[in-house]
């Protein structure tokens, strides 16, 4: 019989692989190579038939850890197994900047050459969401959110990406928690120590060496050989406006409802706009 699963889910480049190594180094020791990651908590975007990791030990049994970018439906793929979910939510200026870094390391060269940081960003903006995944059917920002968090089907912890930048430890241990199992202090510490952005980027280094890049660290080779990696740079708080005046607050204002959902705060001339 297959295990209750709790699901790490988000829009993609919201902070998904992050939290995932967190929570490996936390339930089942330090990594070394993505995996491991891949192993023990589970990509559902990679498995057709059963959906197999390592199972946490929890107060209500064991439960499996899945990644997903799915939107929240009885129609997911292993929607039975759902028992509850942890939601990581990121500020769309934020998510707009990585799936920019993401578009031009996975579409073929022809296309990355002609993808610009104006003109993708004005389509983002203008669609709510990046075009690709969108095309893929994991909807716009508000879309995807909307389906976890507004009428949840199973117990749902909202996790924002800022949040656990400014205190990590904090942040595992109320995930931890969440799930059901004992919080240790000391091996939230040693965990976070493991997950930092210069050790996943290492890890990375180490699997592009070796040809196990691609089933955490997605990237096409030609893109990999210019030096261009998943593990970019974690993006927080980078304008718009350096690409053209005005374009943070005609994000805000395209994005209202999903930074409302999500307790995001809107600056003041955002919420000017959205009252004249």
């Amino acid at each position: 019989m297959s295990n209750p699963v709790c699901w790490l889910a988000s829009y993609p480049k919201s902070g998904n692989t992050w939290v995932r190594f967190l929570l490996h180094q936390y339930f089942f020791g330090r990594a070394e190579r993505s995996l491991e990651i891949a192993s023990t908590l589970p990509d559902v975007h990679g498995h057709s038939g059963e959906l197999v990791g390592r199972p946490v030990e929890t107060r209500s049994g064991p439960v499996t850890l899945a990644k997903t970018h799915h939107r929240c439906s009885p129609t997911m793929p292993f929607a039975a197994q759902s028992a509850r979910a942890i939601y990581i939510a990121r500020h769309p200026r934020d998510v707009m900047w990585s799936c920019l870094n993401y578009a031009k390391i996975v579409c073929a060269p022809e296309v990355a050459t002609r993808i610009t940081a104006r003109g993708y960003a004005k389509n983002y903006i203008h669609l709510g969401g990046d075009p690709q995944f969108i095309q893929i059917g994991y909807g716009s920002l508000i879309e995807h959110a909307s389906s976890w968090l507004r009428e949840p089907q199973v117990p749902v912890l909202l996790v924002r990406y800022e949040d656990l930048r400014r205190d990590t430890s904090r942040g595992l241990a109320e995930m931890v928690a969440f799930l059901g199992a004992r919080v240790d202090e000391a091996e939230i510490e040693r965990s976070v120590e493991n997950s930092s952005f210069e050790r996943m980027r290492a890890i990375e280094e180490a699997d592009v060496a070796s040809g196990e890049a691609d089933r955490v660290f997605a990237a096409r080779p030609t893109a990999r050989a210019e030096g261009r990696r998943f593990m970019n740079a974690g993006t927080l708080g980078r304008s718009l406006d350096e690409i053209a005046p005005g374009m943070d607050v005609d994000l805000e204002a395209r994005f209202r409802s999903y930074l409302d959902l999500t307790g995001y705060e809107r600056s003041a001339a955002s919420t000017e706009r959205s009252t004249t």
